[in-house]
């Protein structure tokens, strides 16, 4: 079985768990969407108990020092390996196939470590003994919530057009306005977040570019922020409708 998932670092966020006992598995790891000029990407790659990163380059590439990629087995046993630096290079792990977990933190030219990946690779039934107990993420629980099932996006004329942007910080949900044709003729923006249980609170985000509003997450999985634009002229739209993640990579 093959899985891939490019996933772009996460910077910003300092520190992270390094306990590797059964009882903290998986090993708490928080993540946020980097700024775009230091993204750098990082493919995973699993058959059967062989769990390969490849290194996928980036905005940020130029600046990094180094990438460490580590692999935690259910039973606390922890592999650390130093990915190349080159589009391309490789680190190859030989795992549990018990749903194990990598991580990596990318070190800067400033000295700086930042944590940026969190995955949890899939059970193996045919290569994990029958001793191991399948991690269940609980995200996938919340992740079926009907609360987080987007509306759909009502389309906006073109000379009406809003852009917002959704990101997280940690545990922060923070969206900022960002323009568009329609800004000068906008008379309310709402924008609300869905909880997993059913829960909403909604925020007026103001139309000038920059204006934010922040929202603290309910959970460490995903949350669901909508957004509703109002004109002058009486015309309202749906025109934002996303799931954000919050601790996770995916």
């Amino acid at each position: 079985m093959l899985v891939s998932a490019l996933l772009i670092i996460v910077l910003l966020v300092i520190g992270a768990g390094a306990a590797t006992q059964t009882s903290d598995f998986p090993v708490p790891v928080e993540t946020i969407q980097p700024p775009v000029n230091l993204t750098v990407g990082v493919q995973v790659d699993q058959v059967g108990m062989k769990v390969v990163a490849t290194f996928r380059g980036g905005f940020g590439q130029a600046l990094l020092k180094g990438v460490e990629i580590s692999l935690i087995t259910p039973d606390g046993e922890k592999q650390t390996q130093n990915l190349g630096l080159k589009v391309g290079d490789t680190v190859t792990f030989t795992g549990s196939g018990c749903g194990d977990q990598i991580t990596g933190t990318a070190t800067y030219m400033s000295g700086v470590m930042y944590p940026f990946l969190n995955q949890m690779m899939p059970y193996q039934n045919s290569y994990c003994s029958a001793d191991y107990v399948a991690y269940v993420d609980p995200c996938e629980i919340i992740a079926a919530s009907p609360s987080l099932k987007p509306d759909p996006i009502m389309d906006v004329p073109a000379n009406k057009s809003v852009i917002i942007q959704a990101n997280v910080d940690i545990r922060t949900i923070v969206v900022e306005f960002r323009g568009g044709f329609g800004q000068n003729i906008i008379k309310s923006i709402e924008v609300t977040r869905y909880s997993p249980d059913g829960s909403i609170e909604t925020k007026e985000l103001d139309n000038q570019v920059g204006s934010t509003v922040s929202f603290k997450a309910t959970n460490g999985c995903m949350e669901r922020i909508g957004a509703d634009v109002s004109f002058m002229d009486g015309t309202k739209y749906h025109f934002f409708d996303e799931v954000l993640h919050i601790s996770q990579t995916f």
